[in-house]
């Protein structure tokens, strides 16, 4: 990687991405793209800004990140206002990559809500010929469309592209207040609640539902690798495990020290019931596994809450 364009960079994930781009290849030019930079869902905007990047940066990568997404319910509130801004910057993107960067390989990054809602783990193959959960349709179409979008450029205009298939994503630099994805609501309660001593901790749901998490260190990881050696129109980039999150919640209580009890709110938005990624392909193509077990990745993720407190405290 010589001169990289990450969209996305100042998200939870873009900002882990860049720097361990920026560890591994030191040399690397790297162009990290947030909403401030450039709003990709204009199209004059991004296109005036790639067009004047072209002539001092001969792009080599373009990793794909950006999207307009939030936690919990706000996707069954908000489908179109998720249909028109993502669709918008993936067409976008995509045109811009032909127009100003055709020799750069792209990569990018979609959600296994794609899949649709089934006990067993996902292959690659559940990518096509099945709905996704309905409540995230209009968000999940946009990422199959990026799918679309990225086979037709390959066919017509002979460009290269992969893609990674993400559970959730978890570990320091998340968003911990409770309206985040499930491990940094938790991790945000307990911690919080260990601090105040506090009686107990509501989690949403029975505690029944189960969900397969990723350390952010290692979807970057496993990002960075399908980026320089996969072909694949898509790989699932997961540990092929799915947890309760009755169990998450044991395991965070523990690494926070909290001595509290456990209160489960039945009445709370929880989504499907089970969701997991069959991970053999991207061990058999790339060789490549997730080095974090969970319950180690929950320890560092509380371990970096509780740091981040004490330094606001400090401050």
């Amino acid at each position: 990687m010589k001169n990289v364009i990450v969209t996305g960079a100042t998200g939870f994930v873009g900002q882990t991405l860049v720097r361990e781009i920026a560890r591994r290849f030191p040399e690397a030019n790297i162009v990290a793209l947030g909403s401030k930079a450039v709003n990709l869902a204009d199209k004059d905007a991004l296109w005036t800004y790639l067009e004047n990047l072209q002539w001092t940066f001969e792009c080599d990568h373009i990793i794909h990140l950006a999207a307009l997404y939030k936690a919990g319910d706000w996707p069954v509130h908000h489908p179109a206002t998720q249909f028109h801004v993502n669709m918008a910057i993936n067409i976008n993107i995509l045109e811009g990559w032909r127009r100003f960067f055709p020799k750069a390989k792209m990569t990018s990054i979609v959600s296994y809500c794609l899949y649709p809602s089934t006990e067993h783990p996902h292959p690659e193959s559940e990518l096509w010929g099945h709905e996704p959960e309905d409540y995230l349709f209009a968000y999940a179409f946009t990422k199959k469309a990026l799918l679309i979008g990225q086979r037709a450029y390959r066919q017509e205009h002979g460009l290269s592209s992969t893609s990674v298939v993400l559970p959730t994503v978890y570990g320091g630099g998340d968003s911990f207040a409770e309206n985040s994805h499930v491990v940094g609501a938790l991790v945000g309660k307990f911690v919080r609640a260990a601090r105040a001593n506090a009686p107990t901790v509501e989690v949403w749901g029975t505690g029944e539902q189960q969900r397969e998490f990723l350390l952010v260190e290692d979807a970057a990881d496993g990002i960075i690798k399908a980026a320089l050696h996969s072909s694949e129109p898509a790989l699932n980039l997961g540990m092929g495990d799915a947890y309760a999150i009755s169990d998450i919640a044991q395991w965070i209580k523990d690494a926070a020290g909290f001595k509290g009890a456990i209160v489960y709110n039945n009445n709370k938005f929880v989504g499907v019931r089970k969701r997991m990624l069959d991970v053999t392909k991207v061990r058999d193509v790339l060789g490549w596994t997730a080095e974090t077990s969970i319950r180690d990745g929950l320890k560092k993720t509380v371990d970096w809450y509780n740091a981040s407190l004490d330094r606001a405290g400090a401050g």
